[in-house]
C-alpha cells in the first residue's frame, strides 16, 4: 500500500473523528467495520490508527476499542494546587482511588531524598481519573517523621498537600522535577486499562521543606495524550 494511501487514510479518518453520528459517545466503529467502509486492510487500518493515537487524537482502550479521546488537561508540575482543584477548575470531573497503603524502603525515593535505602517510607498508591477516564497512576512515598499516623488519612477524597499542611504544618517549599517519556510498564498499563508498553509519561518530584528536610517523593505515570504541561515563569533571573 502506498503512503499516498495511508496519508489520505488517516486524512479521512481526522474527518471521521468530527462525525457524532459516527462516533457514539465517543467509540470509534470496529475496526472491521472501518476496514469495509474505506476499502482497506486491516494493517493499513492500524496503521492509521496508530498514527492518530500518536497524535494524541484517539486512545486505544483494553478490550474496548477505539476512542475519540477528550481535550488534553492543563497541568503545571510545579504548582501545589491539588488533583481535584485543578481538574473541577477545567469543567472537568476528578475521581481517586486508594489501590494500596503500607509501610516499606522504596532505594529510589530514598536516593531522590537523600535518606539511607534501607529508610522504611509511608506508601500510597492511587489511581485518579478524569472524566471517568483513567489517566494517572501514582506512588507517594512520605517520609514518617515528619507526618506520623500518615496512613489514617483518607486520601481519595483529600489532597495529600493539602493534609500535609493543615495537621503536621509542613512547607512544601523545595522540589525538584523529572519528567521524560516512557512505556508504560506492565502494572501502570494495567491499572489504567491500557496495553503494556502504551505511550505514557513520568513525573518524579523530591519534595523538602523549608529547612530542606526532605518530606515526600512521587513517582506519577500519566497516559500520554492525557495532558498538557504548562509552566507560568515571572521572568525574573
Amino acid at each position: 500500500m502506498s503512503d499516498a494511501y495511508y496519508l489520505r487514510l488517516t486524512d479521512r479518518l481526522r474527518e471521521l473523528l468530527g462525525d457524532p453520528d459516527a462516533c457514539v459517545e465517543g467509540r470509534l466503529p470496529a475496526e472491521r467495520t472501518l476496514a469495509e467502509r474505506f476499502r482497506t486492510t486491516r494493517v493499513t487500518l492500524r496503521q492509521a490508527l496508530a498514527q492518530l493515537e500518536g497524535e494524541g487524537r484517539i486512545h486505544r482502550s483494553n478490550r474496548r476499542g477505539w476512542f475519540v479521546s477528550p481535550a488534553r488537561l492543563d497541568y503545571d508540575p510545579t504548582r501545589d494546587a491539588g488533583f481535584n482543584d485543578y481538574v473541577r477548575a477545567q469543567g472537568r470531573r476528578p475521581r481517586t482511588e486508594v489501590l494500596l497503603t503500607d509501610t516499606r524502603p522504596h532505594p529510589p525515593a530514598a536516593e531522590a531524598l537523600g535518606l539511607p535505602a534501607d529508610q522504611p517510607l509511608f506508601h500510597i498508591r492511587r489511581r485518579r481519573f478524569v472524566d471517568d477516564r483513567a489517566v494517572l497512576a501514582e506512588s507517594l512515598w512520605v517520609v514518617p517523621e515528619r507526618a506520623p499516623g500518615l496512613l489514617e488519612g483518607d486520601y481519595a477524597s483529600h489532597s495529600l498537600w493539602g493534609q500535609l499542611r493543615s495537621r503536621w504544618g509542613l512547607s512544601l517549599a523545595h522540589r525538584s522535577l523529572r519528567l521524560y517519556s516512557e512505556a508504560l510498564p506492565e502494572r501502570e498499563a494495567a491499572e489504567l486499562g491500557v496495553a503494556a508498553g502504551s505511550a505514557g509519561l513520568s513525573v518524579r518530584r523530591a519534595i523538602f521543606d523549608e529547612r530542606r528536610r526532605p518530606v515526600e517523593y512521587d513517582e506519577e505515570h500519566w497516559l500520554h495524550d492525557a495532558l498538557c504541561i504548562t509552566v507560568e515563569l515571572d521572568g525574573k533571573a
